[in-house]
C-alpha cells in the first residue's frame, strides 16, 4: 500500500511538473498580455478623448478668431477723429450680415458713450435715445487702453452670450474709437454636436460658473447647473485633465460610469469635457479579453490532457516494474516485465529482467543447497538420535546418572535438530516443486480426530482441554497426511502458546463453496504487527511470554504452503491477551466436481 501511495505521489509530481512547464509560461504571457492590453487600452482611450478635446478647442478658437478678425478695424488714414456716423452705420450693418453670432455691435467714442449701435434684437439700427454710456465699464477702459477685452459668458433667452471690446486705430496706430459687440455662443452647441466618441461617448462645455453651455447629446441639456459636480468645479477652477495619467473614472451626472478628460480655455473661460461610458469604451477590449480567456482555458485544458497522457506514459513503466518487484518478493521469477518505450526506461526494464533471471538462478541454487544439506544432515542426525537412545535405554551398559542427565539434554537437542532438518527439507521440497500433494475426497473429521489423539498427552501435561464435537461435514479435497500435519501444527501451537489451563476448540463451517476449520485458543494472543509476518519463514513472535518456547519459525510457513497447494487459504484473527483463532479453508468435493 505504501508503494502504491508513493507511486501516486510520483504521478502527481510528474503531472504537476508538466502542467507547470506547459501552463506557467502561458499564464504569465496571458497576464502580461492582459496587463499590456489594459495599459494600451487606457492610453488609447486617453489619446482618443484628448484628440477630441483638442479638435473642439481648435474649432472654438477658429470660431473666436473669425469673430475677432471681423471686429479688428484699422482706419487707412491718419485722422485722429472718430469715423463718420454714416461709415459707422455701414460697418455695423456689415458686421451683422457677415456673422450670425453677432447679436449687437456698437461704436464707442473716446469719452465712453456709444456713438452708433446695431442690434438683431431691435431689428437693425438702435436709436440715439437707446445709446448708453460705457465709460464706467471695464470692457471700455481695457479697450481704450489698447487691449482686447473678452468678458465672461452670461445667459439670455437667446442662449449663452459673451461681450467683446476692441480698440479702433488709425494708420499710425492711434486709438480713435472703441468697438463693442455681444456674441451669441449658440454656435458652440453646433461645434460640440459634431462630435463622436465611440457609440455612447459625448462632449460638453461648461462656463466659468459651471453652467452647461453645450452638449453633444442635446437631450442631456436639461441639466443646467453642474457647479456642484466635483470634476467640473475643479476644471473651471483652472485645472487641466489631459493625458493618460489624468484619465478620470467616476459616475457622471447622467448616471453612467465613465472615463473622462477635460481642458480649460482661459480666453473664453469655458471648460470642455469628454465622458466615455466604460461599457462602451471597453466593448472591444472586453471581447479581446474574453477571447484570451477562452483561448487560455482551451490551452489549459489541452495542456492538462497532454500532461495526463505523458504522465501515464512515464509512470506506467514504473508501475510495471513495481508489479515485477512484488512478484519477486513472492518468489515468482517466471514472468519478466514488458516495457516498450524505446528509451532508457526500456533499458531499465531489460536490466530488471536480467536481474530477475539472476535472482531466479540464485534462488534455485539456494533451494538446491538447502535440499541437499537438509537431506544429507538427516542421516547423521538420525544416527546420533539412535545411538543416544540406545545408550539411555541401557543397550551399551549401565550409564552414570550424571552422564545420563547430560545425554537426556543431548537427545532433546537432537530432537530439535531433527525437527529443524525435517522442516528445512520440507520447505526445500516445496520451493523446489518436490513437495507431493495427493488431493482426494476425504472426511476432515477423521484427520482432526487423528491429530488430537497425538496431541492429547501434550494437552494433558498443561491441563488444557481439547474440545471437538464432530458434526456431519461435506467431504473436502485434501491430502490426508498433509492435512493431519497442518492440524498437528496449528493445534500444537494453540496448546504451546496457552500459558495456563484453558480450552482449545476446533470447529467447522461451510462458507463460500468451501469448508472452513477454526482452531481457537485462549492463549497469549498475537499483536497486529506480528500477524502481518506470522506466515513468513523463520519468523517467531518475540515477547517476554514466548522467550522460553522452542521453535524454528518454520511451522506456519510450511502450513501455509501445504494449505495453498491444496487450493485453500489460511488466516488468523487475534488480539493480545485474548487468544487467537487460526482458520483455514479447503474446497468442497461437490463444488470441484460441479465446476
Amino acid at each position: 500500500m505504501r508503494k502504491k501511495i508513493l507511486g501516486n505521489r510520483l504521478s502527481h509530481k510528474v503531472f504537476l511538473m508538466l502542467v507547470l512547464v506547459g501552463v506557467l509560461p502561458i499564464i504569465i504571457l496571458g497576464f502580461l498580455a492582459l496587463y499590456s492590453l489594459n495599459v494600451s487600452h487606457r492610453i488609447d482611450v486617453a489619446y482618443i478623448e484628448q484628440k477630441l478635446i483638442n479638435q473642439k478647442i481648435e474649432e472654438i478658437e477658429k470660431f473666436f478668431d473669425e469673430i475677432v478678425s471681423t471686429l479688428e478695424l484699422q482706419v487707412g488714414f491718419e485722422q485722429t477723429s472718430e469715423i463718420a456716423i454714416e461709415s459707422q452705420h455701414f460697418l455695423l450693418k456689415q458686421f451683422l450680415n457677415e456673422h450670425a453670432a453677432f447679436e449687437e455691435v456698437a461704436f464707442v467714442s473716446l469719452t465712453g458713450r456709444e456713438s452708433s449701435k446695431w442690434s438683431r434684437i431691435y431689428g437693425g439700427r438702435v436709436s440715439d435715445e437707446e445709446l448708453i454710456d460705457l465709460s464706467h465699464l471695464e470692457r471700455f477702459r481695457k479697450a481704450l487702453g489698447g487691449d482686447r477685452y473678452v468678458g465672461s459668458t452670461y445667459r439670455t433667452l437667446k442662449g449663452p452670450m459673451i461681450s467683446i471690446s476692441m480698440p479702433v486705430r488709425n494708420k499710425n496706430g492711434i486709438i480713435i474709437s472703441v468697438i463693442s459687440a455681444e456674441i451669441n455662443l449658440s454656435e458652440l452647441q453646433s461645434i460640440v454636436k459634431r462630435s463622436t466618441l465611440g457609440s455612447e461617448g459625448y462632449v460638453y462645455m461648461v462656463d466659468g460658473d459651471g453652467f452647461l453651455l453645450a452638449h453633444s447629446q442635446e437631450e442631456n441639456l436639461e441639466i443646467k447647473d453642474m457647479n456642484d459636480w466635483g470634476f467640473v468645479r475643479s476644471l473651471v477652477g483652472g485645472r487641466r485633465y489631459l493625458g493618460v495619467e489624468n484619465l478620470q473614472r467616476y459616475e457622471s451626472p447622467w448616471g453612467e460610469t465613465v472615463l473622462s478628460l477635460g481642458d480649460y480655455l482661459p480666453l473664453l473661460k469655458v471648460g470642455i469635457i469628454t465622458e466615455w461610458p466604460i461599457d462602451d469604451a471597453d466593448r472591444i477590449v472586453n471581447t479581446v479579453r474574453n477571447q484570451i480567456a477562452i483561448v487560455g482555458f482551451l490551452v489549459l485544458l489541452f495542456t492538462g490532457l497532454v500532461s495526463a497522457i505523458l504522465t501515464n506514459r512515464i509512470v506506467r513503466p514504473i508501475k510495471t516494474l513495481e508489479v515485477g518487484t512484488e512478484r519477486i518478493a513472492r518468489g515468482q521469477f517466471d514472468q519478466p516485465v514488458s516495457i516498450t518505450t524505446n528509451d532508457e526506461i526500456e533499458d531499465l526494464g531489460d536490466a530488471f529482467n536480467k536481474m530477475m533471471q539472476g535472482l531466479k538462478r540464485l534462488e534455485e541454487l539456494k533451494e538446491e543447497f538447502v535440499f541437499i544439506a537438509a537431506h544429507e544432515l538427516r542421516t547423521p542426525v538420525t544416527a546420533i538420535k539412535g545411538y543416544i537412545s540406545m545408550v539411555l535405554d541401557g543397550d551399551a551398559g549401565e550409564v552414570n546418572p550424571e552422564v545420563q542427565k547430560f545425554l537426556s539434554e543431548v537427545r532433546k537437542a537432537s530432537d530439535r535438530l531433527n525437527q529443524l532438518v525435517n522442516d528445512l527439507l520440507q520447505i526445500a521440497r516445496s520451493e523446489a516443486g518436490r513437495l507431493k500433494i495427493e488431493v482426494q475426497s476425504i472426511d476432515i473429521a477423521e484427520a482432526v480426530q487423528s491429530a488430537l489423539s497425538e496431541l492429547k498427552p501434550l494437552a494433558l501435561e498443561k491441563s488444557i482441554k481439547l474440545v471437538y464435537n464432530p458434526v456431519t461435514t461435506p467431504p473436502v479435497l485434501a491430502d490426508s497426511d498433509r492435512l493431519k500435519e497442518v492440524l498437528i501444527n496449528l493445534v500444537g501451537n494453540a496448546i504451546k502458546y496457552t500459558m495456563r489451563s484453558g480450552d482449545v476448540i476446533i470447529s467447522h463451517e461451510v462458507k463460500d463453496k468451501g469448508l472452513i476449520t477454526h482452531i481457537k485458543d485462549h492463549g497469549i494472543g498475537i499483536s497486529v504487527e506480528a500477524q502481518k509476518k506470522l506466515f513468513e519463514k523463520f519468523y517467531r513472535v518475540q515477547t517476554e511470554e514466548t522467550r522460553n518456547i522452542t521453535g524454528t519459525g518454520l511451522g506456519l510457513f510450511i502450513v501455509k504452503q501445504i494449505v495453498e497447494k491444496m487450493n485453500g487459504k489460511i488466516w488468523v484473527v487475534s488480539e493480545e491477551s485474548q487468544g487467537s483463532t487460526f482458520s483455514f479453508s479447503l474446497p468442497l468435493t461437490t463444488n470441484i466436481k460441479a465446476s
